[in-house]
């Protein structure tokens, strides 16, 4: 399979996926799968770029860390977490918001995820055909790759600590990561997209990469992520959550500021 054709066998089988996982949805009334298969077809659409790659040995097997490691240890995390008794309150709030044509526009919002999936194995796809030879510039992205993936993988485990420890939904997390910022898993989500322009600097395509980490900027920022994140602590965790807010980073770890109530 040669050139760009790959991705639109890909495309067809993120949007399949989707379908499927929004038939799972339609039974269970649980739509969590979609980040579920999101992740797990990010992952495979990495193993399956890494088998077809005519790339130079390095660029390949970086393949091997994003997307299918990365990706991989995502898939494991929301897996585990899965819970047909509570639906995340992204989702109870579209449920909520969609009072009319739910399932319809559920539908939609599922055919949407599996473009997504696709939109965001583009970088991979280019890496998948990088032959220069290593050079500094893929040794500082591996660097931005390993601390990109201590940093989610310690955020998540500190998070699921504390959630172990503190059973009641009103306490707010503020250990390790989470002292510096409201959603440390998600910037180092957003620090690892700039590994792939870095990669492939002398590619033709190394101008499109470098985009991708502000459209993950804006997802994050705006739409997908952080909004919807921070409404549900608000009205899970009240004021507790709101004096966070006044006195971590949003989204850029820095040092937490003392605040003052009026």
């Amino acid at each position: 399979m040669s050139g760009s054709s790959i991705l639109w066998w890909l495309l067809a089988a993120n949007i399949t996926a989707q379908l499927l996982a929004w038939l799972w949805q339609v039974r269970v009334r649980h739509a969590d799968i979609a980040d579920i298969v999101w992740a797990g077809m990010l992952a495979l659409n990495g193993c399956v770029l890494f088998i077809l790659s005519d790339a130079s040995w390095h660029h390949r097997y970086v393949l091997l860390i994003i997307p299918v490691l990365w990706y991989l240890r995502l898939f494991i995390h929301l897996l585990s977490r899965y819970d047909l008794q509570h639906e995340d309150g992204r989702y109870q709030y579209l449920r909520q918001h969609w009072h009319q044509s739910t399932q319809l526009k559920f539908l939609l919002f599922f055919i949407g995820q599996g473009v997504l999936i696709s939109l965001f194995s583009i970088p991979a796809w280019v890496l998948s055909q990088e032959q220069s030879e290593l050079n500094a510039l893929d040794v500082i992205a591996v660097m931005i790759l390993i601390v990109s993936y201590i940093g989610i993988w310690l955020s998540d485990k500190q998070l699921a600590q504390f959630k172990k420890k503190h059973k009641t939904s009103g306490n707010v997390c503020r250990i390790g990561l989470w002292r510096y910022s409201r959603h440390p898993n998600y910037f180092f989500e957003w620090l690892h997209w700039f590994a792939y322009p870095l990669l492939v600097s002398g590619n033709d395509w190394s101008w499109l990469l470098w985009i991708y980490p502000f459209i993950m900027l804006v997802f994050l920022l705006k739409l997908t992520g952080i909004p919807f994140n921070e409404q549900q602590n608000i009205r899970s965790k009240g004021e507790a959550y709101r004096q966070y807010q006044r006195e971590t980073s949003m989204f850029f770890p820095m040092p937490p500021q003392t605040s003052h109530k009026e």
